[in-house]
């Protein structure tokens, strides 16, 4: 190489490192992630449950976790169900660094599907500074796109961890957006937010377990459209399509395994569903779900049939809303309705105990949960408001026998075991989720 061409390669060097140096600063640097944090604290809150009869799945006590606003002026927060509980419970949100200050909210909203709940609190009692926080329903997220989880993990007030998105990942009928930063406990049901642009795509719901940085938030798409049609005053609750669904892994596809009875011979094994008729081709069971929401009694469907696309009208399955669930209690147990889309598929009694208190008359009996109620009496329940009518009859200090079918452990060749037991109906009361 000559002088020449050495002397003009070092100047053409130098040039683009001066303009590089000269170029303002705005363009080298990366989304303001200070100002994107100050603005998440003013729509964060400190959610607070407490159970005191809790159904099968939840437990007895109080759970701290984390809401947001989604709209301030009528002081809705939404948050994950597992932190607002789906038995009935007391909720309560706290604002700012109060320690001390809890305000009573209301379940609005209790998904039957989605661990997603939406909370009431009274407007003027929010900050003035307070603002609505802005959903990515549109947004794209992309695997390597940086995200923030923000929160309240451990107690640690406004904590935010930084991480990328490692997979948009489907679990069972979820979709969910993996990342590599934890969500540790009082993380749940706060904002997983989007950098660029600074919007909500996600709510923080659990780690992978015994995987320390795969953390999980529920892609908000599909919530999008829960807020959306509350906010229309419509029920959002997803009702069910009477079919088993084939599965591959850990995912449910939108291939038909076996229709229920009830749906007669509208859909057939090994249809598969390509969406709402006269609607977009749908790829997910999450999609599908997505557009059944707000829908009522039967929908048509375009399936994939032998090679060949036909539409059916399939009679769909009403939600049960968590927030109507009844439960009986009595001499220190918790009975429930076993939830059962399918009626046809178990012979299984109806009515189950959901929880029993530790040191009252039924623990004391040798009564367990999960137990189902075979027998009251001479009867068989099917409703815990009928069991609970044929109780108020009976002398309050009178023992009602029980007969109770207890899945059994102990002999491979007996499936189920059954118990006799004797309980007086003490402290009868009749309760639903949502008071």
């Amino acid at each position: 190489m000559s002088k020449l061409s050495v002397a003009v390669s070092a100047f053409l060097l130098l040039s683009a490192g001066t303009l590089a140096s000269s170029l303002p600063l705005r363009a080298q640097s990366g989304p303001d992630l200070a100002a994107m944090l100050g603005q998440a604290q003013r729509f964060t809150v400190k959610v607070r449950g407490t159970v005191q009869w809790p159904f099968a799945g939840e437990q007895v006590g109080t759970g701290l976790g984390t809401g947001f606003i989604i709209d301030r002026a009528k002081g809705w927060i939404l948050t994950n169900a597992h932190v607002a509980k789906r038995s009935q419970s007391i909720v309560e949100i706290a604002l700012g660094d109060a320690e001390g200050e809890w305000l009573a909210a209301e379940r609005v909203y209790v998904d039957n599907h989605l661990d997603v709940a939406v909370l009431k609190v009274d407007p003027a009692k929010l900050p003035a500074d307070a603002t609505t926080a802005k959903l990515g329903c549109t947004q794209t997220v992309a695997q390597g796109a940086t995200v923030v989880a923000y929160g309240h993990p451990i107690s640690l007030n406004f904590t935010a961890t930084r991480g990328i998105v490692s997979s948009i990942r489907i679990l069972g009928a979820h979709e969910y957006v993996q990342m590599d930063a934890n969500i540790n406990p009082g993380n749940s049901g706060g904002p997983l937010l989007g950098v660029d642009p600074a919007e909500v795509v996600g709510i923080n719901t659990a780690n992978i377990p015994g995987a320390p940085g795969l953390g999980l938030a529920l892609s908000i798409k599909p919530i999008c459209a829960i807020v959306d049609l509350l906010g229309k005053d419509l029920d959002p609750s997803l009702p069910s399509l009477p079919v088993y669904w084939l599965k591959q892994g850990r995912i449910e596809t939108l291939t038909v395994a076996v229709p229920f009875p009830q749906s007669g011979d509208n859909l057939l094994g090994g249809d598969v569903v390509q969406g709402i008729a006269g609607g977009p081709k749908l790829a997910t069971l999450p999609d599908l779900y997505t557009a059944l929401r707000g829908r009522r009694d039967s929908v048509s469907l375009t399936v994939q049939r032998d090679g060949r696309l036909v539409d059916v009208s399939v009679p769909l399955i009403p939600a049960w809303p968590p927030l109507q669930r009844q439960g009986l209690i009595f001499a220190g147990l918790l009975i429930g309705e076993r939830i059962n889309a399918d009626k046809a598929a178990t012979v299984l009694p109806p009515l189950r105990i959901e929880f029993i208190k530790p040191g009252e008359a039924a623990a004391r009996a040798g009564l367990q949960m999960g137990d189902s109620l075979e027998m009251v009496g001479t009867r068989r329940f099917t409703t815990v408001g009928e069991l609970h009518d044929w109780l108020k009859t009976r002398p309050v200090a009178e023992k009602v026998p029980l007969l109770v079918r207890r899945g059994s452990g102990a002999d491979p060749r007996v499936v189920a075991e059954f118990h006799r037991f004797e309980l007086a109906p003490l402290d009868l009361r009749l309760i639903t989720s949502g008071k």
